[in-house]
């Protein structure tokens, strides 16, 4: 599953659904190399993992709400595993692979 976030509302749903099973916050530029390079590995995970995304240029406000309340410090692209509604870890630029993503998502889920 791949849901964009717009606004607050949609943070706090991808929140609510962190303390089901884990999920991965999706944060890249609409305009920058590395947020393409990101976006396959991402793409590539999602069958997998429930993946929340936004594009930066669209949503300011919501970038520096997300890395608040999480308390991971903003970058671009990123991605946020969240679990329980807390940030588990972070990855940005080339740290971001499918493979890793599917990994720490399937250790929080104990399989």
């Amino acid at each position: 599953m791949f849901t964009i976030m717009h606004t607050s509302q949609d943070f706090e749903a991808a929140i609510e659904a962190s303390y089901e099973k884990p999920i991965v916050i999706f944060k890249h530029s609409a305009t920058c190399p590395f947020s393409a390079a990101a976006q396959v590995e991402v793409a590539n995970a999602k069958p997998a993992i429930d993946i929340y995304g936004i594009v930066l240029q669209y949503t300011s406000d919501l970038k520096t709400e997300i890395a608040e309340k999480l308390d991971v410090e903003h970058q671009s692209p990123q991605t946020i595993v969240v679990h329980k509604g807390k940030a588990v870890s972070h990855q940005w630029r080339d740290e971001i692979q499918e493979d890793k993503l599917k990994q720490e998502v399937a250790r929080l889920s104990g399989q």
